[in-house]
């Protein structure tokens, strides 16, 4: 038996007792273990289950429409793509642009049931003039979206993951993303293509954005190998999960 999963330390934090007793017995039966991020191995080992068992192969998706490069980044321009609920953190980085230096205009890309709010949350810390809100996007819509970002931001409160830092990876777009983001630790070279931060931290989100604005970090970000999280690298780690199963 294979076990695979998605879920980290922080995801999984609480989960019941009966839940952990399941995680228990699946996890002692299985002959090999996936993890679908750096963070699901950490918590697959942290349940002790053996190094020699536990393999990576990162979440991740056909990344063509994103590594192919037609338009250049517009100066300036943020972008959010994701469902706009408040798990997702935007009140606090609607909070955190009005210390924000450089000047920027900011996408988001979705829909969801905090829009109303968050609106009214821009209006009334002055920023409502700088945010376009885009609604719902797929197909060449939205890697057009990518390809003109200058910056990518995730100000997530609760992610196993983040698909869209991995879209964000490949279009070479540098990125923000919240700590609470599992993903953000296998796209994000802090200090080199973006920042890993705390989104509850208003003034040094915004100090982050400035920092990921400037030119170093597009030119870095658009150089970040994404071979990784091609396809025919990421399924190694089922194939080499297998193997050992098949022992």
């Amino acid at each position: 038996m294979v076990h695979v999963t998605e879920g980290t330390l922080h995801s999984e934090r609480y989960i019941g007792k009966l839940q952990k007793i399941s995680r228990r017995r699946i996890i002692k039966g299985a002959d090999a273990c996936i993890g679908c991020s750096t963070k699901s191995v950490e918590k697959l080992k942290w349940w002790g289950v053996d190094e020699n068992r536990v393999f990576l192969s990162l979440l991740t998706r056909n990344l063509t429409d994103y590594t192919e490069k037609e338009t250049e980044s517009i100066p300036g321009r943020i972008l959010y793509v994701g469902r706009l609920i408040s798990l997702k953190g935007l009140d606090l980085l609607i909070n955190a642009l009005k210390y924000v230096q450089s000047d920027y205009t900011l996408h988001l890309v979705g829909s969801g049931e905090e829009e109303t709010a968050l609106k009214v949350l821009a209006e009334e810390n002055h920023v409502g003039d700088r945010i376009t809100w885009c609604g719902y996007l797929e197909g060449q819509a939205l890697t057009k979206e990518y390809r003109e970002a200058a910056l990518f931001v995730f100000p997530s409160l609760e992610d196993c993951y983040g698909l869209v830092l991995v879209e964000a990876l490949a279009s070479g777009v540098p990125i923000v993303s919240s700590k609470y983001a599992d993903g953000a630790y296998d796209t994000v070279r802090n200090g080199i293509n973006g920042r890993i931060i705390d989104p509850y931290d208003a003034e040094s989100f915004a100090a982050a954005i400035d920092e990921c604005l400037k030119d170093e970090y597009k030119e870095r970000a658009e150089q970040t190998d994404v071979s990784p999280f091609l396809l025919e690298h990421t399924v190694q780690g089922f194939v080499d999960a297998f193997e050992t199963a098949m022992k």
